[in-house]
Order: structure tokens, then sequence, then C-alpha cells
């Protein structure tokens, strides 16, 4: 290979190498750019995927509430209301009747009111036998309506009478309180009049 033809390979050499630097050093703000783009998509996925389990927590939370609305409101259908407090003395009467005891007495008990719910007791006083009584509590727990049954207190009494046991207990009916309405938003009456704007004096 002559001189020349070196001196020609050589300066293609050197021109190629310029252009490289050339293209290098005006890329060089566009590399920066690049790898703070791949740097904010790299973030960005980290966000959808983020995202993605917050909006998996969020179907089984709502699925979560959902079910225990269902069992609220099959709750609420076995609560008594305000009507079936009130027959709660005579329908113990009949649950005693049945069972062969005798219902001396009842009084009624101040009212005992929650955020959910409303406890009505009532103070029973019966004269029985301690199967029979059993047979009552059995009855009281079968009852359609939540009712609780407490304080009991049993005595034996003296002699050989028909009933052989003297017994008291409070029985409470739960009423439900619904939840008050939210208050309605107040709109102003059509055609009211603006409140005049004071006109600047110079």
């Amino acid at each position: 290979m002559n001189s020349q033809l070196m001196k020609q390979v050589l300066i293609g050499l050197l021109a190629g190498l310029l252009v490289t630097v050339l293209i290098w050093l005006a890329l060089g703000g566009k590399r920066d750019e690049l790898q703070a783009l791949e740097a904010s998509n790299i973030a960005l996925k980290k966000e959808v995927d983020k995202g993605y389990g917050l909006k998996a927590n969020y179907e089984k939370l709502r699925a979560e509430v959902a079910e225990q609305e269902k069992m609220i409101e099959e709750l609420i259908k076995i609560m008594p209301t305000e009507a079936d407090k009130g027959e709660i003395p005579y329908r113990i009467k009949k649950l005693a009747d049945t069972a062969g005891i005798e219902q001396v007495s009842f009084t009624i008990q101040p009212a005992t009111k929650t955020d959910y719910y409303t406890e009505y007791p009532f103070t029973f006083q019966f004269k029985s036998g301690y199967h029979s009584f059993g047979q009552f509590t059995s009855l009281i727990s079968g009852y359609d309506k939540i009712i609780n049954l407490k304080d009991l207190q049993m005595k034996r009494e003296s002699g050989k009478g028909l009933y052989p046991v003297s017994a008291s207990c409070r029985i409470s009916a739960f009423v439900y309180n619904p939840a008050p309405p939210a208050p309605a938003a107040k709109k102003s009456p059509a055609g009211a009049a603006k409140p005049a704007v004071a006109e600047r004096e110079d």
C-alpha cells in the first residue's frame, strides 16, 4: 500500500471518528432526557402496580362490606319493633303457661338507649318447678325476636306447695334505632333579591 493511499485511509478514519464524537456530543442532552424518561417510566409502572393492588383491596373490602350489610339487615329483621316490645309481657306469659309455670308479676324498667338500639327491660317474678323453668328458658331461646334473659335468681320455697321454686329474672327487648336522615341542603328562595353592590364614589 503506497503512502498516498495510507493517508487517505487515515484521513477517512479520522473523519469518521470526528463525526462520531460530534454526534455523541450533540446527543448528550438527549441521553439525559432518555435516562430521565426511563426513570419516570419505572416510577409510573410502580404507581400503576400500586393502583392495581389498591383496586383489588377495594373490591375485596367492598364485598366484605356488602356481606356485613346483608347480615345487619337480616339481624334487624329479627329485632323487636316498638309495637313488638309492648307485647313482651303477654307473650312471656304465654310461654310461661306453655312451660307450666306461674307468672306472678312483671315490672317495666327504664329503657336504655344506645346509638343503634334501645333496650326495654322487664322484671318478672315466677313460681315453678326446676324442670319447668328449664323448659321455659328453652322457649325463651327460641323466641322469634331478639330478647335477652339475665339476672336470674332462684329460691327454693319451704313447704310442699305446687311450685317448689320462686324465680326472678330480667327479660329485655332490643329495638333497632334507625339512623336519622341526613339534613337536606337549604335552597335559597327563587327570585330572592341579591345584595346590592355599593358604588364607589371617587
